[in-house]
């Protein structure tokens, strides 16, 4: 498993150190996880960072009339962090729900944040992944102020088209703020 980040993070730094990458390698620990299970629960607080090698997970968020909203489903070569966490904050209404069985190599929070002060492709392997992160979060927002159900579907479709033979519609109709009856329908008119 290892491996999987080993070559995330040749690919995403520029010639780094190979005893940085075997620092960064030695901060996280494999831990397995059942479909279903939940890596994060809900209001509660996660003080680890997780690289998904190989596999797909579904961020949720839990509103206080119970009601759950896909926020993102991430898979390979993915970093899992709860947001608040990095806020400060002791809970948040994230859970983290594993959508197949996988394999996860996690690593302390605080380990990660000393290591940032001294290994440079730790940190240029963060700030590569905030960019794409960042990018694509503000274009799912551009879309939801601008663009109608059927462009943000679509833009699913172009971006990740094995999303929608992978997991269920209701997943899909949340991220994009629509009832599972309305993807249906914008489904029917393509």
């Amino acid at each position: 498993m290892k491996e999987a980040l080993r070559g995330y993070i040749i690919d995403q730094v520029p010639y780094p150190k190979e005893e940085e990458i075997n620092d960064i390698l030695a901060l996280f620990e494999e831990k397995h996880f059942k479909k279903g299970g939940l890596y994060k629960e809900p209001f509660k607080t996660s003080d680890y960072v997780a690289f998904l090698c190989e596999g797909s997970v579904r961020l949720i968020i839990h509103k206080e009339n119970g009601d759950e909203i896909t926020a993102r489903i991430l898979q390979d070569n993915s970093f899992i962090i709860d947001p608040y966490r990095l806020k400060g904050t002791d809970s948040s209404p994230l859970s983290i729900e594993c959508l197949e069985d996988l394999t996860l190599l996690i690593a302390s929070l605080k380990s990660i944040q000393k290591m940032l002060e001294t290994n440079l492709a730790l940190n240029i392997l963060v700030r590569e992944y905030q960019k794409e992160q960042m990018l694509e979060i503000g274009e799912t927002h551009l879309l939801f102020l601008t663009g109608t159900a059927k462009e943000r579907y679509q833009h699913i479709l172009e971006k990740n088209p094995e999303m929608l033979r992978k997991f269920p519609l209701r997943f899909i109709a949340s991220m994009i703020g629509i009832t599972p009856t309305q993807l249906s329908r914008v489904r029917n008119r393509k």
